[in-house]
């Protein structure tokens, strides 16, 4: 599959069928995540995959905030937490600066990894954070900034993509 046609294949799936994600393919999405670009080679990120018995507990945790009861029958999740990010002397006054960009190119490469797979993924950013933090025992001072609903989905098949129009979201300016 072309990049392309992997874009316009992932999508956010709301409805899981509740099969289980193997340990093996959930190892291989999350490496395939890990090789995204990051600012000075950084890589601020720990990924916290969760799969079998302990997706229920962390379901219950994610749906606390009162969103994303569609949770329940994910077949797996990867937690995205932002590590301290170490960049060359003079780049940037703040290390953390480039962080969060760093994060969506992991956490968009691990959703396309896992729709190559034919899994389907949703990226949660609503969830108490302290809820998760307690069940996974995360420490305090690493903040968990997504988390990826992974699975099968229940209805097969690609949803229409609704984007703006392409005059509102890209232009070629000439000098």
């Amino acid at each position: 599959m072309t990049v392309k046609e992997l874009a316009c294949k992932r999508e956010s799936c709301r409805a899981y069928d509740g099969r289980t994600v193997s340990y093996e393919l959930l190892q291989d999405i999350m490496e395939t995540a890990c090789l995204a670009p990051s600012a000075c080679n950084s890589q601020p990120w720990r990924m916290i995959g969760v799969y079998g018995e302990h997706t229920e507990a962390l379901a219950q945790m994610i749906k606390k905030s009162g969103r994303n009861n569609f949770v329940d029958k994910a077949g797996a999740f990867v937690v995205i937490c932002e590590t301290q990010a170490t960049l060359k002397p003079g780049v940037c006054t703040d290390e953390q600066y480039f962080a969060k960009m760093d994060l969506g190119m992991a956490t968009m490469l691990l959703t396309l990894a896992a729709t190559e797979k034919g899994l389907s993924t949703c990226i949660l950013g609503c969830f108490d954070e302290e809820a998760v933090r307690s069940v996974l025992q995360i420490p305090a001072s690493i903040p968990i900034r997504l988390i990826v609903a992974v699975g099968y989905a229940e209805q097969p098949g690609v949803r229409e993509k609704i984007r703006k129009p392409a005059e509102e979201t890209r232009c070629f300016q000439t000098w």
